[in-house]
C-alpha cells in the first residue's frame, strides 16, 4: 500500500511511515532521556542461595529458611547466622552436587509427627535428608542441623494444647 505524502506529493509505503514517526519519536524523547539521571542496575546481592525446607506434619508447622553468601532469611525475615557455617553449607552442597543423584534413605517415620526435610541449590532438590544416607546426605544433614540450632528453629506444634477439661461430677442430685 502506499499513500500520498502531504508535503512532496510523492507516494510512501507504509514502511517508510513507520520507520519516519519512529525516527521523529526518538528526535523528541533524545533530549528528555539526555537529561535523566542515570539509574544502575541494582546488583544481585547474593551470589549463591540455597533454601532448607522442612514440611512439618499433621502436628507440627514446617520452615523455610533461606541462606545466601550474606546470611538467611526464615519465613521470610531476615536472620544473622556464623559465616562460617553458610561457607560449610555451600562448601558441602558443592561438592554433593548433583543434589538429584543423592541416594534417598528411608526409615520409621511417626504419621503425627513425621516430616521431611529437603534442600534445594541451583535447580536442583535434595531427597529427604531426615535419615541421613552416604556421606554428601550426612554433611548436609549436619549443616541443616547446625544452622537449624544456631537459630534456634524447630517444628512447632501447630496449635496450642488445649486446656483440661473439667471432669463433671456425677454425683448431683
Amino acid at each position: 500500500r502506499a499513500i500520498l505524502s502531504r508535503s512532496k506529493g510523492r507516494r510512501m509505503s507504509t514502511r517508510s511511515n513507520f520507520a519516519l514517526g519512529l525516527a521523529g519519536l526518538l528526535l523528541t524523547a533524545l533530549p528528555a532521556l539526555a537529561k535523566a539521571p542515570y539509574k544502575a542496575k541494582p546488583k544481585m546481592m547474593h551470589s549463591e542461595t540455597a533454601m532448607i525446607e522442612n514440611t512439618g506434619s499433621t502436628n507440627t508447622k514446617g520452615y523455610q529458611i533461606t541462606v545466601h553468601s550474606a546470611g538467611a532469611s526464615v519465613d521470610g525475615k531476615t536472620v544473622s547466622l556464623p559465616m562460617a557455617m553458610t561457607q560449610q553449607l555451600f562448601h558441602d552442597l558443592a561438592a554433593a552436587m548433583p543434589l538429584s543423584g543423592i541416594p534417598a534413605r528411608h526409615g520409621m517415620r511417626s504419621a503425627s509427627f513425621g516430616t521431611r526435610t529437603f534442600i534445594t541449590y541451583k535447580g536442583q532438590q535434595s531427597p529427604d535428608l531426615t535419615f541421613g544416607g552416604d556421606a554428601r546426605a550426612t554433611a548436609l544433614k549436619a549443616d541443616i542441623e547446625a544452622i537449624t540450632g544456631a537459630l534456634h528453629i524447630g517444628n512447632t506444634p501447630r496449635r496450642p494444647a488445649l486446656p483440661a477439661t473439667p471432669k463433671s461430677d456425677a454425683t448431683t442430685h
